[in-house]
């Protein structure tokens, strides 16, 4: 269902049915064949594909998103299947044939695996691969490489010495004839082919006489070349294990970067000084879900920032894409507005009652800067007193004007407000979460337009700390506002502080909310957020449509899928991996965060080079992972698992350099910077 090409596709209509009836019917018409069973993913996604099998009694299995290799072999053993017939569920135009030739091939020979695929001759879409079960244990269990368990049967065919293979070929040299569905034009195709015949069971020579009759029919997908697959993609033959190395393409991009980029990165956050230093991937060339692939063809399974947050659904999202596509096709910019930022304001204010008026911008620094303007508009006063993270504008950075340290614990220590007017000096003074007594020293010395904060950080609000912080902004006449642009949508479809019972005058949103496409909101009391139309608060790209398209996509699906529980529970098992290893291994370490947004430190002099280390030994096991965890909806518990494992043995491998006193020794590069550093 995941399909980055065609979205859902398995379950395109064609001729009345679901694609994959129509494969599934012609599957079990093969002679020779017991048991048709659909194995699927226990990806959310892929929850529909259970559905229609449970709906048309077919047998399903759901397991491994990533390692397919070992959901087919769980699949093939759960039926005891002695021999196993592959075909693939986007080929709707299957001959049962052309299965059996290929079946029946594998069985009255000794060969261990046949496929009419490795010289291809039969039209593409009528692939099918026959092998013993016996031979897919033996794969199973001695795949190593990522592109042998991704797919399935990669690592029988590029073992001939190993497993005995045989290669069955058509008539004729058909295998410039696509028949298969990757694309919209493929799906078009087949639905002309089903139209034009009239029924659905018919077989290869039906449709090689009908293309004869109306050769208009080919040139429906003619322009999709046939997909070259492993051999010549991402998956090639001269694959090896990932390997650190300092002159990967990554590593040798960002070193170019520096002398274009200031700091080399556009968010300090994703700049790989912060994770391995001189090691780390820097870039990737295409992600999905959990799964990032950088520009050396490695895969990883992202454990970590998960986008800095922003991928809450994980990475590029078939529901959201495909909204976002769909918007493109339409035109993302005009002179007129588009009508979707109605909605998604509406939407807004359904989920949050308190709120009356919404303003719609494209990254959480600026939104925070916008309502920070109007509060300061609303009640014509100046100082803000803060609590958290709220982005890189003068408002904020001015907090370290007044003293070096201001935002040590708010943000990075080490800031220099450098560029930040002097004149701005003393309008923006910090607090501690759950420090009450400190906001209320503020509140009595300084006439405040606004208390900004952060409606949760690391720990949970102390009994009435909200509540006394609703009160002090009333007593003072301050605009209270929440920064949900981390915190929004982790604990549920809106904002944490709807959890607390606490409501602000203004909450603003970004990051999560558009899944990695650019949305920010402000949203507010009706009284305070008029008070926009008395500054001047515009700019153009905020009207363009896809950012506001791909906010009603991810919230929507959001709340369809209570998507905040499953974060809240993934969360959970990754924090009580990170303690479970730590006590076996005999670390000490202080877990923090949110649920969904975990954190966990090493209580050691040496953390900062044990957290390198961690992330280093993460990565040579294929992981992007670092002491921070942020859940997305594309996590499983089944990516747990495999990650705890590997966690493990990062920890067992601190734990001993720790004891011998080599813990240096085992890094390949310098230590990760802690805070913010110039880049020189």
């Amino acid at each position: 269902m995941s399909s980055t090409r065609l979205p859902g596709k398995v379950l395109a209509d064609i001729a009345g049915h679901p694609m994959l009836w129509h494969v599934v019917n012609r599957a079990a018409k093969t002679r020779g064949i017991d048991e048709v069973v659909v194995a699927t993913s226990i990806a959310e996604v892929d929850r529909s594909v259970a559905e229609f099998c449970s709906k048309f009694s077919v047998q399903c299995f759901r397991g491994h998103e990533l390692d397919v290799l070992d959901r087919y072999f769980k699949c093939a053993e759960s039926v005891h299947a002695e021999c196993v017939v592959r075909v693939t569920a986007d080929c709707p135009l299957l001959d049962p044939a052309v299965i059996e030739e290929v079946l029946n091939t594998l069985l009255t020979g000794e060969f261990d695996y046949v496929s009419n695929t490795i010289t291809p001759t039969f039209p593409d879409g009528l692939d099918a691969e026959a092998f013993r079960f016996s031979s897919l244990r033996r794969a199973w269990s001695e795949a190593r490489l990522p592109s042998e368990r991704e797919h399935v049967t990669p690592y029988l065919w590029k073992n001939p010495q190993v497993f005995k293979l045989r290669n069955v070929t058509a008539p004729e040299d058909w295998s410039s004839l696509r028949w298969t569905v990757d694309e919209q034009v493929d799906l078009d195709f087949v639905r002309a082919i089903y139209q034009a015949i009239g029924k659905t069971t018919f077989g290869l020579r039906e449709v090689l006489d009908l293309l004869k009759k109306r050769p208009v029919l080919v040139g429906i997908n003619a322009n999709i070349k046939r997909n070259a697959g492993y051999e010549t993609s991402l998956l090639a033959e001269n694959e090896k294990p990932f390997r650190l190395s300092m002159d990967g393409p990554g590593q040798e991009l960002y070193r170019h970067a520096r002398k274009r980029i200031p700091g080399g990165t556009q968010l300090l956050s994703k700049r790989p000084e912060m994770f391995l230093p001189e090691l780390w991937p820097s870039y990737y060339s295409r992600a999905r879900g959990v799964q990032v692939w950088d520009l050396a063809g490695h895969r990883y399974v992202d454990m970590s920032y998960n986008a800095i947050g922003a991928c809450i659904l994980g990475a590029a999202d078939p529901d959201v894409d495909a909204a976002v596509k769909n918007a493109i096709d339409l035109g993302t910019m005009s002179t007129l507005n588009a009508p979707e930022e109605v909605e998604l304001a509406d939407l807004f204010c359904s989920i949050h009652p308190w709120a009356e008026m919404v303003r719609f911008a494209r990254s959480g620094g600026e939104a925070m800067c916008i309502a920070v303007r109007i509060a300061r508009a609303h009640t014509n006063k100046d100082t803000i007193a803060f609590c958290g993270y709220h982005g890189w504008h003068d408002w904020y950075l001015s907090a370290n004007l007044a003293q070096d340290h201001a935002l040590d614990g708010h943000l990075l220590p080490g800031l220099n407000p450098v560029g930040v007017p002097r004149g701005l000096r003393g309008t923006a003074l910090p607090f501690r979460y759950n420090h009450i007594e400190e906001l209320k020293g503020i509140a009595q010395a300084n006439r405040l337009a606004a208390v900004v904060m952060e409606p949760i950080r690391n720990d949970e609000p102390k009994a009435g700390f909200l509540e006394e912080v609703r009160q002090i902004a009333d007593t003072a006449n301050a605009v209270l506002i929440f920064d949900e642009i981390t915190s929004g949508l982790r604990l549920n479809s809106g904002g944490a502080h709807l959890k607390y019972g606490v409501n602000p005058d203004v909450a603003v949103f970004a990051k999560g909310i558009g899944n990695g496409y650019p949305i920010a909101a402000i949203i507010g009391r009706g009284k305070v957020m008029s008070a926009a139309q008395d500054s001047f608060i515009s700019s153009t790209l905020w009207t363009e449509r896809v950012g506001v398209v791909a906010a009603l996509a991810t919230i929507k699906k959001h709340r369809a899928n209570n998507v905040a529980e499953h974060l809240i529970r993934i969360g959970e098992s990754v924090r009580q991996a990170w303690a479970n290893a730590a006590e076996s291994e005999g670390l000490e370490i202080e877990i923090s965060g949110i649920r969904p947004l975990s954190h966990f430190h090493f209580k050691s002099e040496q953390s900062q080079a044990m957290h390198t280390l961690f992330t280093q030994l993460m990565l040579e096991r294929g992981y992007l992972a670092t002491k921070a965890f942020y859940a997305t909806f594309a996590h499983t518990p089944e990516h747990v698992r495999d990650y705890e494992r590997s966690l493990k043995e990062a920890f067992s491998a601190i734990s001993e350099g720790v004891r011998t006193g080599a813990l240096l020794n085992q890094l390949r590069g310098p230590i990760a910077h802690e805070g913010f550093k110039r880049l020189t």
